[in-house]
């Protein structure tokens, strides 16, 4: 039998004896139309299932029928996951009746399932009855403009739903239209995703009008809908009077430098706006610089997406200059702009004032060899940078030493991206003899370099040696036998690292069977990608016993242990309304006492 086959087993198995199972998980299972009905008779007798995932088993509309006879009699059940089943109408004909009649469930997950408009709207209808579901998935399923009309109906009655993901569809202005006018007067929902329809300028513009009514939506995304300057014209005139909206998504349309100026003078007094997605448009420089002039006044922006706009040099000094002043931006995406190592010299400026930055995207600016170096002489003195992305700058194995020399000193980053940049075994030893020392860095990304044996022998060896990385990543590298064995001595040693990515090597059977039996003895593992390497029937059989049969045990960082206590539990500190109650008491203490969590164990081979 199948070893995901087997992990249905289990699980059924546990159900059937009455083991107190909150959370099932049997995403990609292979369960398919004819093996879900095996799975569904627990379900319907255990009561303790409160979360059940059964995303991409192939169950079609049988199993939707199935699932849904679930629903309908379950008095626990909060979330439900069908994505990527192929549910098709007659599935969610299915899921409808159910929902009409359960008072539970309050999400529902059924992103790409072909549903089609006439499903969707079914599906529209039933949240009329139902008062409970407060989040839905339905993106990636063809609904159209009349579901668009339907839903507005709905969100005129339904006063419980929160999030609505609509993502990928096919709603147009008339859908749009129709969805605007019915927000206008809702209260409650704070979420809508409608990225990667066609409502263009005039849906764009229903939206706008929408926001100045409306008081509850927080997060509003349209990216990919070919919105241009007349729909950012309209969006923008909204902003100096909305008091709610923290989140604006409107990257990949066909905004220009006008656009974006308009956006710009609204951030001038614009108070809620947290952040702003503006990449894939045509800014250029000189929407680059409006912007830039914005945050060096606006106060609440924290997040900024500005990637494949073509700013260039110019825009990149503009931003650069705004950093120099600006205490609030936490989140700055400038990737794909053809900076160069010109604007790469003002970024390292500003990173050299700024103290509020945290995160710091440049990947694929061509920035070379002397764009490196600015940005490496800056990480020595900034103490607030926490990730750095890197990727595809062609910074090659000479200017590596430059970062590693940095990263030996640097106090803040956490998180450093260096890949598809032609790092080999050389700059593989620079960067090994830095985590020797750097006690701050816990994810590496080294994927599409030319790492080699030395390279990764290296690393492996810094990594007995360092208690503070989490992730490496060395796919796409060309790691052979002697690299796979160095990591496989170094898992045996090393107690943190908890996801290893060596995908698409040339690692052998031999070595692949030394990883598999160093994995069996750590027990901090949770997460490794070996796929296009040369793995065995026999080396795959052991790894899913280790997988199946062994969890993973992951130290609780100390300042989550300090939210656990503060955030979740009102009789810990945590607010009288918080909303998070799914952590009973006696299980807090235990992580704060234990400061370990266990870990389902995931290994792609």
């Amino acid at each position: 039998m199948c070893s995901r086959h087997d992990a249905v087993q289990v699980m059924v198995d546990r159900l059937n004896a009455g083991e107190h199972i909150a959370t099932v998980n049997l995403s990609k299972s292979l369960i398919g139309k004819t093996g879900i009905a095996a799975v569904v008779k627990p379900l319907k007798e255990n009561s303790h299932v409160r979360h059940v995932d059964l995303a991409s088993n192939g169950l079609n509309e049988p199993g939707a029928t199935e699932i849904a006879q679930v629903l309908a009699l379950s008095n626990g059940l909060k979330s439900l996951c069908l994505d990527d089943n192929s549910i098709k109408a007659a599935g969610a004909e299915s899921i409808s009746k159910a929902l009409e009649v359960n008072s539970q469930l309050h999400t529902l997950h059924l992103s790409c399932n072909r549903i089609d408009d006439m499903g969707c709207r079914r599906l529209a209808h039933a949240l009329r009855v139902n008062k409970t579901v407060h989040t839905l998935y339905l993106d990636r399923n063809n609904a159209a403009d009349d579901f668009g009309q339907e839903m507005g109906t709905t969100i005129k009655m339904n006063n419980t739903l929160r999030v609505l993901d609509l993502a990928d569809n096919d709603v147009k202005a008339a859908g749009a239209m129709a969805l605007a006018k019915a927000l206008a007067s809702n209260s409650t929902i704070t979420t809508l995703n409608l990225s990667r329809n066609s409502i263009g300028n005039e849906g764009a513009t229903e939206m706008g009008r929408m926001l100045l009514k409306n008081k509850s939506v927080k997060h509003l995304r349209m990216s990919w809908n070919t919105i241009s300057d007349p729909g950012a014209h309209e969006l923008a005139g909204v902003l100096p009077s909305n008091q709610v909206l923290e989140l604006l998504d409107m990257a990949d349309n066909r905004i220009s430098s006008m656009g974006a100026t308009e956006v710009a003078r609204a951030l001038l007094v614009n108070s809620t706006l947290t952040a702003l997605y503006l990449s894939g448009n045509g800014i250029a420089g000189p929407g680059a610089h409006e912007v830039a002039v914005a945050l060096q006044k606006n106060s609440t922006l924290q997040e900024l997406y500005l990637a494949w706009n073509c700013i260039v040099e110019h825009g990149a000094k503009a931003l650069a200059d705004a950093l120099c002043v600006n205490g609030t931006l936490t989140a700055l995406d400038i990737s794909a702009n053809g900076i160069g190592k010109e604007g790469a010299s003002h970024v390292a400026r500003a990173l050299a004032r700024n103290s509020a930055l945290r995160r710091l995207y440049l990947h694929g600016n061509v920035l070379k060899e002397e764009g490196p170096r600015h940005i490496a002489k800056a990480l020595q003195s900034n103490t607030t940078l926490e990730l750095l992305d890197l990727d595809g700058n062609e910074i090659g194995p000479n200017n590596i030493k430059g970062i590693a020399e940095a990263i030996r000193s640097n106090c803040s980053l956490q998180t450093l991206k260096l890949a598809r940049n032609k790092v080999n075994d050389v700059g593989a030893w620079e960067l090994a003899e830095a985590l020797k020392v750097n006690r701050t860095l816990t994810v590496l990304d080294l994927t599409r370099n030319v790492v080699e044996e030395a390279g990764a022998t290296e690393l492996t060896d810094a990594i007995c040696i360092n208690n503070t990385l989490r992730e490496l990543h060395l796919s796409y590298n060309r790691i052979k036998e002697p690299g796979a064995v160095a990591l496989a001595r170094a898992l045996a040693i090393n107690t943190t690292l908890h996801t290893l990515k060596i995908a698409d090597n040339e690692i052998n059977e031999a070595a692949a069977f030394m990883l598999a039996d160093a994995l069996e003895e750590n027990n901090t593992v949770h997460t490794l990608e070996l796929l296009g390497n040369n793995v065995t029937k026999k080396v795959e059989d052991k790894l899913d016993k280790i997988m199946r049969d062994t969890m993973a045990y992951v130290r609780v960082p100390g300042e989550f242990q300090e939210a656990l206590c503060m955030g979740l539990h009102p009789r810990l500190g945590g607010a009288s309304n918080c909303w998070i109650r799914i952590l009973h008491e006696s299980l807090v203490m235990m992580v704060i006492e234990c400061s370990t969590v266990a870990v389902t164990r995931k290994f792609d081979f």
